[in-house]
């Protein structure tokens, strides 16, 4: 095995452990922290690098030193609330390895999107050289049509390794709503062994949640394949989920609120015509008003 290919692993998993520590971080500030589903705090942490990713790029480029700097933050972070928690995380840690050393090994099949070449790339790289992109849609047609996903791509060019991290972001997205939605299943099935009388009660939630994990992972596979589409359209699936599941059992926190916000805004970053979904929001909307009279 090649000393490259150690390091483009390695560093896989220390960017993946980065977005944990400011999904973390992000959610520890919201709430006190008493279950752990590091799929809901690994879409957070995503939405968090985005926000980071857009505002610091005003000020300065997003070059190898500044990219390394900002993900060993998250990454020590991380690995201290590791070791003050190991005994509450360690299945949940042993499951989200098994799930991305899948996905790595699955990025190594399938080339890169058709407009990887045209846009997606020379958009990312340009923001690791520059701040403050105004204009450059005079240079190329796809310049004109940004994406949150270049901007957090852009925060995994480090030394050594350069560009070819640029399109591992799609793999996160993917890993964390795979662990999400795994979860869903898991606990009806976990309940349903103590209580085989819960049979009567399977409600169209967990069958939904079956749908997605299988229809994602099916149409979804080619992951290197993905464009600022094929992201959104899995995290739609999630929002969906979860705004059912409010109707269904009619019992939502401020923190689920805020994830399902969240949600929206990452939807809406990666491609501007998702703001349609915004429709979605207003029946949720009109449940709580209804609620509270």
């Amino acid at each position: 095995m090649s000393v490259d290919f150690i390091l483009f692993f390695l560093s896989y998993f220390i960017i993946l452990t980065s977005i944990l520590g400011y999904g973390l971080l992000f959610y520890g500030s919201l709430k006190k922290i008493n279950s752990f589903n590091f799929g809901y705090i690994g879409l957070i942490g995503i939405f968090f690098l985005i926000l980071y990713s857009y505002a610091s790029n005003v000020f300065f480029p997003h070059s190898e030193i500044h990219n390394l700097v900002f993900l060993s933050l998250g990454f020590i972070y991380f690995v201290i609330f590791a070791k003050k928690n190991f005994n509450e995380i360690k299945k949940e840690l042993i499951f989200t390895i098994i799930i991305f050393t899948i996905l790595f090994l699955s990025s190594l099949i399938f080339k890169n999107h058709d407009d990887f070449p045209y846009y997606h790339f020379p958009y990312t790289f340009y923001l690791t050289q520059q701040s403050v992109v105004f204009g450059v849609g005079q240079f190329n047609h796809g310049f004109r049509t940004p994406s949150s996903i270049f901007y957090i791509n852009s925060l995994f060019y480090l030394p050594m390794l350069k560009y070819y991290l640029f399109n591992f972001s799609a793999l996160y997205v993917l890993g964390f709503a795979n662990i999400f939605l795994l979860k869903k299943i898991y606990n009806f099935f976990y309940s349903f062994k103590y209580n085989k009388n819960l049979i009567k009660n399977i409600n169209y939630i967990t069958y939904l949640s079956l749908f997605a994990f299988a229809f994602i992972n099916i149409f979804f596979y080619r992951v290197g394949e993905h464009g600022t589409d094929r992201s959104a359209q899995i995290l739609i699936f999630i929002l969906v989920i979860l705004i059912l599941e409010y109707f269904y059992i009619q019992k939502i926190s401020n923190i689920d609120l805020v994830f399902i916000y969240t949600l929206l805004g990452l939807i809406i970053s990666l491609k501007a015509f998702y703001i349609l979904y915004l429709i979605l929001i207003f029946p949720l909307f009109l449940f709580i008003l209804k609620k509270k009279k």
